[in-house]
């Protein structure tokens, strides 16, 4: 529990600075999410010792770079056309990269490039949008642990994970919508009440299907944690893993309020 502690606060202590100052250091911040995120996920392979030609992670972190900083949008479809193309056809020319992997890394770079993207939209928008998400996120992880250990009876999915449990995941809601509520209203003047109402309750839903879909992931591959980069948290991925469905809806909602 000391290195989960000290751990938590070495991550909160890198994560506000580029949060509240932009610039250079939330670049380098989200860079460094994709290339820690990358590499986490295409280690899924190589549970099986199976290893990669050495240039294929590379070269697939590189396309997610490419697609996030681009800045004329016209070529971003086309260019991800391309990297699919490219990643398909690998297996023609090595046999050391199978189908299966092409899939992986396409999966890496479109999800990537989506996550990516929409932060730096939903930054751009209003940084306090990014700390509106976080608090929706981590509020509804800190209800869903307390109730769950204090009230939980009935299994969410312990096909996935068995820990969770219903009570959890509507005490999680309750607290992660109350708290995001509470800072939108105080903070946010770009969202009307039903709005940020609608959004709160919804983000506290999507961040918990994050954590059960990572989850399923982890159970898939025989593994408890993405890494052991953060001690005590597991991977960056373990620790990202409902945030990053929430950046993705919530860039959706954004969109649909100014429809």
């Amino acid at each position: 529990m000391k290195t989960r502690i000290i751990t938590a606060f070495l991550i909160i202590a890198c994560v506000i600075p580029p949060l509240v100052f932009g610039g250079v250091l939330l670049y380098a911040l989200l860079s460094f999410i994709i290339i820690a995120g990358g590499l986490e996920l295409m280690a899924l392979r190589e549970q099986k010792d199976e290893t990669w030609p050495l240039l294929i992670k590379p070269l697939a972190i590189a396309c997610v770079f490419a697609l996030t900083f681009i800045k004329k949008d016209a070529l971003l479809f086309p260019l991800l056309g391309i990297f699919v193309l490219c990643f398909l056809s690998l297996p023609v020319f090595t046999e050391r990269f199978h189908a299966k992997d092409g899939f992986l890394c396409i999966a890496y770079i479109t999800f990537f490039f989506i996550i990516a993207r929409g932060f730096l939209h939903i930054y751009d928008r209003n940084p306090l949008y990014v700390w509106y998400i976080i608090v929706a996120t981590y509020g509804c992880d800190t209800g869903a642990y307390f109730c769950g250990r204090f009230l939980g009876k009935h299994k969410m999915n312990p096909r996935i994970s068995p820990k969770k449990t219903w009570e959890g995941a509507f005490g999680g809601w309750l607290l992660g919508a109350a708290l995001s509520f509470a800072l939108a209203y105080f903070l946010i003047d770009t969202m009307t009440l039903p709005q940020i109402l609608a959004a709160s309750l919804i983000l506290t839903i999507t961040g918990q299907i994050g954590d059960l879909a990572f989850s399923a992931i982890k159970r898939n591959f025989g593994i408890k944690d993405f890494s052991d980069l953060l001690p005590g948290h597991g991977g960056v991925l373990d620790r990202v893993d409902s945030l990053v469905f929430n950046f993705i809806c919530f860039d959706l909602i954004l969109v649909v309020l100014t429809l």
